[in-house]
């Protein structure tokens, strides 16, 4: 692409508007760029200008003004960069008289600028695979994007992508830290007509095919070689669209591809890039359902080294028995084939073929086992849609768990490994105990407080990295938690975790890009729950609540909201994900489960009855946090949206400083006047927080104190004059606790 000198026009007070985004280019020159694809999908204007956005929402005013400092945008720009699908190519040959002239440079370094943004050169791809299916189609689906460079301060990005639900974007360039992504969504919302929409647009729903389902045989050969045949049928959303994109792992290698039915069909696929662009030859119709035939092979299957997650010397090396190298993995647990589409799901049919020696578990029931010769086939049918899709391997020793109480489990581990393990750093002599323990009790607890998974078999395999993942039916557990003799409890709790996404984030899936927290917040809830109530350990998990809250509180203001939920892993700082979407996601439910709490009798019977209502519900189904903030207001009976606003969509974490008095009364009893001063949140802020009264005689009162506001005062008549007083002493709300002596005239903040 590159400015045109035949096509220049000078501006004079041209106005472009896309939904909240408004261009107004006042005056200077304007080029066409090159065509693509035999149509003009590019401009340049150089110049003076202006651009202005306003997001519709509370919680998309708040990223902008944490990012960028204001709520909004209304700058005076010099240059903008336009790329579309849309009809602004119409619209400037309406408004501007083209001519033959003289291209500015600094328009050429513009457009190569903003291309370097909107290009991913490494992969050679288009970071917005609507653009270039638009262009492969010929399509004007109504794509926009505006790379604009302002007066003062950095470049801005806007766009309109069609086969988003939330349409709207504001971009700019990462923070330019080691960790920090090429590009970050400063906002993000849905186009003004759909703002009011109740029901959720999908994740998928508005791509041009929906998918139907996937039929993968694969076999691993003896020297763990890959290869398979994968077949995704589709069905088109409307006419004419000849190329579609995949994705597939970059170092799996396409052989061929076809229909299904014997006739090839043409495919690209760039060096190193994991997209894999099909032709259909000729295009599909709205309506019809096409089978896309993949046959390829590659470098999937890897070993695991623990050697390289130590920092042994050679020497150490040298001793370290060789089946230390023995774990396999599966490099891309994603695109281990080819998928359509980010989100969508379909039913499953996988075949493996490997050697007889390893052990395989795959999502799915097992259908059929058998052994040819050396080689072991299985075959896995899951019938659910789902967008979940692994399996492992790997030399395990199994061991199978029959229990009432749950449907069949199987843990595998690397037990040869193990006990080398043990010698050299004294770990657990039994570990798959522990481990098979932890599996099938918190899938019993589970079942009894959600209600009943959706699965009738599940596997636990083991994986040689220091982390987890769910899928349906199937869990990946890190190594370690079968060494760790850490007494802490985390290891207890990571195991229940990713058994609880069997329910969070597999049972009831996120229904768009805001609601992760559904799943790993729940997830990480789950677990603590776990540790507290079947395990029995208080100390664990109010240990744990606490160097949560210490996380959370550190980060303050300067992290995200919950409520921006994927959009949380794009800031400078690597932990935001895991502290706000996973633990302050977690503590989300813990205040909630307080607040439910009925504490004269100390039952949590309505928060159970909520959560298994939610499952129930949603089972097998989406679900946003509109959905489940319907749920909980069904069951406290009162408006919630004040609590979802300052807990999922703001960032503020409240101070209270407590003080009291009380004066003995004639009767005995006493006049207990108590004060909590609220710091740190806005003057609306607002949260019932529990209060314990201890008596001089060892007798107890709970209440709740709604603190709101700068202070709060309230005056109880008591038993007697009080011992002592605690202020959320239940961690039921994620909160500082300070106490200070009681003055009848109390410090208000400015």
């Amino acid at each position: 692409m590159a400015p045109r000198s035949d096509r220049a026009a000078t501006v004079r007070n041209v106005t472009l508007r896309r939904d909240a985004i408004v261009l107004h280019l006042d005056d200077g020159q304007l080029y066409l760029t090159t065509p693509l694809a035999g149509r003009t999908v590019g401009a340049v204007f150089v110049g003076r200008g202006s651009v202005s956005f306003t997001p519709p929402l509370a919680v998309e005013r708040a990223e902008m003004k944490r990012v960028l400092d204001d709520t909004l945008i209304d700058a005076t720009i010099s240059a903008v960069v336009l790329v579309f699908t849309d009809s602004t190519a119409a619209e400037l040959e309406r408004q501007l008289t083209f001519q033959a002239g003289t291209v500015d440079n600094a328009a050429s370094d513009l457009l190569h600028n903003a291309l370097d943004f909107l290009l991913d050169s490494d992969k050679r791809l288009v970071r917005h695979s609507t653009l270039m299916t638009a262009l492969l189609n010929g399509a004007a689906d109504g794509f926009f994007y505006a790379h604009v460079k302002r007066t003062r301060g950095r470049d801005l990005m806007f766009k309109v992508d069609p086969t988003q639900p939330e349409a709207v974007f504001l971009i700019r360039g990462g923070g330019g830290g080691p960790n920090a992504p090429k590009i970050q969504v400063v906002s993000q919302f849905r186009r003004a007509e759909r703002l009011a929409d109740s029901v959720p647009v999908m994740n998928g729903a508005l791509d041009p095919f929906k998918l139907e389902s996937y039929l993968v045989e694969a076999t691993i050969a003896k020297g763990l070689g890959f290869s398979a045949t994968s077949t995704a049928r589709v069905t088109a959303r409307r006419d004419g669209i000849r190329w579609a994109p995949l994705r597939l792992y970059s170092e799996l290698h396409v052989d061929s591809v076809g229909d299904g039915a014997g006739t090839s069909d043409s495919f690209f696929r760039a060096k190193r890039s994991p997209e894999l662009w099909v032709r259909f030859d000729p295009p599909i119709r709205a309506g019809e359902t096409r089978a896309i035939r993949v046959v390829y092979h590659g470098d999937l299957i890897g070993f695991g080294s623990l050697m390289d997650q130590f920092r042994f010397t050679a020497a150490v090396r040298v001793q370290l028995p060789p089946a230390l190298d023995q774990w396999l993995f599966v490099k891309s647990s994603q695109d281990w084939f080819p998928r359509y589409g980010d989100s969508q799901a379909a039913t499953v049919d996988l075949t493996f073929h490997a050697p007889k020696r390893y052990h395989l578990a795959s999502i799915g029931q097992l259908m059929d086992s058998r052994v040819d010769g050396d080689v072991g086939t299985t075959h896995w049918v899951l019938d659910r849609p789902t967008d979940q899709i692994c399996f492992n391997l790997g030399e395990f020793e199994e061991f199978k768990i029959t229990d009432p109480r749950i449907p069949p489990v199987t843990v595998q581990m690397n037990s040869d490994a193990h006990r080398h393990l043990e010698e050299i750093f004294r770990g657990q002599a039994h570990p798959q105990q522990d481990v098979a323990a932890d599996v099938a009790n918190s899938l019993a607890f589970f079942s009894r407080v959600y209600g009943p998974p959706l699965y009738s078999q599940y596997y636990a395999t083991e994986v040689p990295f220091p982390y987890g993942q769910a899928f349906p039916g199937l869990m990946y557990l890190s190594v370690w938690t079968f060494q760790t003799l850490d007494q802490s409890g985390g290891e207890e709790t990571f195991r229940s975790h990713e058994m609880a996404h069997q329910w969070w984030g597999i049972g009831v899936a996120p229904a768009g890009d805001r609601d992760v927290w559904l799943s790993e917040g729940f997830a990480d809830f789950s677990g603590l729950w776990y540790t507290q109530l079947i395990l029995h350990d208080n100390a664990k998990f109010f240990k744990e609540l606490d160097a949560r809250r210490r996380r959370i509180r550190s980060r303050g203001a300067d992290a995200p909201p919950i409520g921006l939920g994927w959009r949380v892993a794009q800031t400078d700082n690597p932990d935001d994900y895991s502290v706000v979407i996973y633990e302050k996601g977690a503590w989300v439910l813990q205040m909630l489960r307080n607040l439910m709490l009925d504490l004269r009798t100390m039952k949590e019977d309505a928060f159970t009855a909520t959560m298994q209502d939610f499952y129930t519900q949603y089972r097998g189904r989406h679900a946003s946090t509109e959905d489940f903030q319907r749920v909980v207001e069904h069951h406290t009976r009162i408006p919630m949206g004040w609590f979802f606003e300052e807990w999922v969509n703001g960032t503020a974490i409240p101070t209270y400083i407590l003080s009291w008095t009380a004066d003995q009364q004639p009767d005995g009893q006493a006049l207990l006047r108590v004060r909590v001063r609220q710091e740190g949140v806005g003057p609306a802020f607002m949260m019932p927080v529990p209060l314990r009264i201890q008596f001089p005689d060892a007798g107890v009162a709970l209440v709740r104190v709604n603190v709101r506001g700068p202070v709060t005062e309230a005056t109880l008549r008591v038993p007697a004059p009080p011992a002592l007083l605690e202020l959320n002493p239940f961690e039921s709300v994620l909160a500082e606790v300070k106490t200070e002596a009681w003055t009848e005239s109390p410090a208000r903040p400015d």
